[in-house]
């Protein structure tokens, strides 16, 4: 349950957390009490009701010590965790079933996009939709490496092509969506491509799904991926949603 400020407007504590806001962890236990403060503080500006569930996926780091600290201290925090690594894409799924919010809002636990500025507009922006995506493109120039920008760009126009889509950006990891969404799609990737999968089904189920322009800060505090090895799973991740994506479609034709 929510801790309930007296100086905030909420909800009622029985109504249940209006924003679930979901992270998944995977060794960041140099960052995530960081991590966590920040977004402590963005939701407490918002006036709703929110938890903040932490996914840990697999650390050996202490990272999920950390968690069950963060989680003694503070009722709003929610500890979902698994062993051995399974990935993002099924770190997320875990996620999803334990959301009790009706708006789910999920973000990276380095805080690549600032969360002051992440949390409050994407929420203004599910105003007029159903799901709006964080961009490092949308009318902004990310603060990411050449080599980086080089595959994130290739990456999109991949899924452009792949599965119609009008938005810039699927990778940030930072979004916001209305939990019904969830009813209509069928998620199976475990790696980053559940971000495309999902984005994908809920703009062919009909939902109207907008992007955001925001400020993107490259950290590697908690580690550096392998752009080339991580582009390779991307790849093949990606051509198995496209199958299923495929898929989908003619289950939801009449």
């Amino acid at each position: 349950m929510n801790a309930v400020e007296p100086d905030r407007p909420r909800a009622e504590e029985s109504d249940g957390p209006r924003v679930s806001v979901l992270i998944p962890c995977y060794n960041e236990a140099t960052i995530i009490r960081r991590s966590y403060e920040k977004v402590k503080e963005a939701c407490r500006a918002q006036p709703v009701t929110y938890e903040i569930i932490f996914g840990n996926d697999g650390s050996t780091d202490g990272t999920l010590e950390s968690l069950r600290l963060l989680a003694g201290e503070d009722p709003a925090v929610k500890v979902v965790s698994h062993y051995p690594n399974r990935g993002a894409g099924f770190t997320y799924r875990q996620l999803y079933r334990v959301a009790a919010g009706e708006i789910i809002f999920q973000m990276d636990a380095d805080m690549a996009m600032p969360p002051e500025r992440t949390l409050p507009e994407l929420l203004e922006s599910l105003e007029g939709a159903d799901m709006t995506v964080g961009s490092r493109y949308a009318g902004i120039r990310a603060d990411y490496p050449l080599k980086r920008r080089i595959f994130s760009r290739g990456y999109t126009l991949l899924t452009r092509l792949l599965f119609r889509l009008d938005i810039t950006d699927t990778q940030t990891g930072f979004m916001a969506f209305h939990r019904k969404i969830l009813a209509d799609v069928d998620l199976r990737s475990d790696g980053f491509e559940l971000l495309t999968e999902l984005v994908a089904q809920a703009n062919a189920c009909g939902y109207r799904v907008v992007e955001v322009g925001l400020p993107w800060h490259h950290d590697t505090t908690s580690g550096e991926t392998d752009v080339w090895k991580e582009s390779v799973k991307m790849l093949v991740g990606t051509i198995r949603v496209k199958r299923r994506f495929n898929r989908f479609l003619k289950g939801r034709r009449p």
